[in-house]
């Protein structure tokens, strides 16, 4: 197989070690847009920034003035200048180092969901012209629900190994033009148009358009009977990027708690490393299910009615709806058959409970769960991250600058993504669950939060050529879908309409157990 390298001459990749002074602004250091993070999010925002027009998701009429445009009928666009910043060394780091430790080699999301915005099929388009068939796996989606979706059987439902996924991201990255920047952001600074983006080191970045693709949405959950065991009894799964999980050795007595996918993979790992004892503690039973939200929000017949749905929520109850749509975390039903052989074989076992420590010794730790005592040499928490956005650094201090309100951790974003009254600065991810969804931290929340974005930056100029993409403007109402299920056409309002009208009521209901979301490896 024959790839673009990630440095090719159309990508340009700079390294910021700290200087000794702060470094002065450039004018290579100078960008239409600076996207921070370079994981899915950020990739599927570079896709939707230089590559606006998605064929997929347009009609004969759109492409006709689309091609319109592009003839000469209007001024051609010119691609915008992209900086992506990150602090790993190419795309996708954080996300490779996660499922190399846990040894994942399935996705969880379907061949549709993926960062290219242009085209819906293209991994499926890659892994056939790449020859790759094996690496796309029967999803076991029930396709009768699907069978008048075409493309549900040309092998969209199927999931792409990951070792597929990280080639095609890869590829996609290298297609695109941009400047890959090594870093961390410390603090974000100016106005619309005029954003000066600090790195830590010294260096700065200026940008007419920020796009915050941070990942998780808030710092690592731990149940609070176990907060204060020392840090070589307990360990997180995501702890140096998933690389504490290599202290599972041959003979260890490990317990994994949580509720969700990953604890499932962590437990598998551990037996794979002859763990002489693995047990998996939950608050409740497992839940089984293909993805992290119901196939609806998958199908495009029925997707638009589930959006509706959450999006017909006033925003204190938008939380709530994610919490009761995810379910607090389920498994695949490819892992739990392999959770119930391993019961079979002894290798495993789960117990529901809470787990409460009775005693800590100096290699091992002793615990009840529910009302058995048992004794452990590690626990690892696998319970996912809480949703607390100010915990996060950059949006700390951006909090300082241009204060919004807190919903159950997440910020209170504009129906277009943008933070407070900011035009040009916007957030996707898990963070903007209120004005996504459910599967706002996916890669298909991913894809049509870049899409939402890209919207509100005036990159589809071409789509309101002429006076025939009136439908566009009902992207700037509350509720995207309201006109799709409305009996009248006269209830589109604008944005500043819709930013009247938010409400600022206080969240009762935690968004999770302890107030955690599970962001699980396998998305």
């Amino acid at each position: 197989m024959t790839q673009s390298p990630p440095t090719s001459p159309r990508v340009q990749t700079i390294s910021t070690a700290p200087p000794s002074s702060p470094t002065p602004t450039t004018p290579d250091d100078d960008f239409d847009v600076c996207i921070v993070g370079g994981g899915p999010g950020g990739l599927a925002t570079l896709s939707a920034t230089i590559e606006p027009y998605s064929r997929d998701k347009t009609n004969d009429e759109k492409n006709t003035v689309k091609s319109a445009y592009d003839s000469g009928l209007a001024t051609r666009r010119k691609p915008p200048r992209v900086c992506v910043v990150d602090p790993g060394d190419s795309w996708l780091q954080t996300w490779h180092e996660r499922f190399k430790a846990l040894q994942i080699k399935w996705l969880r999301s379907p061949m549709g969901a993926h960062p290219d915005a242009f085209d819906i099929n293209s991994l499926l388009a890659y892994a056939t012209t790449e020859g790759r068939a094996k690496d796309m796996f029967d999803s076991g989606v029930d396709k009768k629900k699907f069978r008048t979706v075409r493309e549900a059987h040309s092998g969209i439902l199927n999931l792409p190994s990951n070792a597929l996924f990280e080639d095609f991201c890869k590829d996609l990255a290298a297609r695109l033009p941009h400047t890959f920047v090594k870093g961390k952001v410390g603090t974000i600074e100016g106005t619309d148009g005029d954003f000066k983006i600090n790195l830590e080191g010294g260096r700065k970045l200026k940008a007419k358009s920020v796009v915050l693709a941070l990942g998780v949405p808030g710092p690592q959950a731990c149940p609070a009977a176990l907060s204060s065991l020392p840090d070589h009894l307990m360990f997180h799964s995501d702890d140096k990027l998933g690389g504490r999980l290599q202290e599972l050795k041959n003979g260890r007595k490990v317990l994994v708690i949580g509720g969700g996918l990953t604890a499932v993979q962590v437990a598998q790992l551990a037996i794979k490393k002859n763990c002489s004892k693995v047990v998996l503690a939950s608050r409740r039973p497992l839940t089984t299910r293909h993805f992290d939200v119901k196939e609806g929000w998958f199908d495009y017949r029925t997707a638009s009615q589930h959006q509706y749905e959450f999006f017909q929520e006033p925003l204190e109850k938008r939380a709530g709806f994610c919490k009761e749509t995810r379910g607090g975390g389920s498994v695949p039903p490819l892992y739990m058959r392999d959770v119930r052989e391993l019961e079979a074989q002894g290798r495993l076992t789960r117990q529901i409970g809470e787990v409460q420590v009775t005693n800590v010794n100096e290699d091992s730790v002793e615990v009840m769960i529910g009302s058995k005592a048992q004794t452990f040499d590690v626990i690892v928490n696998a319970c996912g991250h809480r949703p607390d956005c100010l915990q996060l650094p950059v949006l700390r201090e951006l909090q300082k600058v241009e204060p919004v309100e807190i919903i159950g951790g997440f910020p209170i974003l504009t129906p277009d993504l943008q933070w407070g009254n900011f035009k040009k600065l916007f957030v996707i991810g898990a963070l903007a669950s209120l004005q996504v969804g459910p599967d706002a931290g996916n890669l298909m929340g991913l894809g049509r939060a870049a899409q939402m974005v890209t919207d509100a930056m005036g990159l589809k100029a071409w789509s309101k050529y002429k006076n025939n993409m009136q439908a566009v403007q009902g992207w700037y109402q509350t509720n995207r879908f309201a006109e799709a299920f409305s009996d009248s056409s006269d209830s589109e309002s604008d944005s500043e309409s819709d930013s009247e009208n938010e409400c600022n009521c206080e969240l009762e209901p935690e968004l999770e157990e302890e107030g955690r979301v599970e962001i699980p490896c396998a998305v």
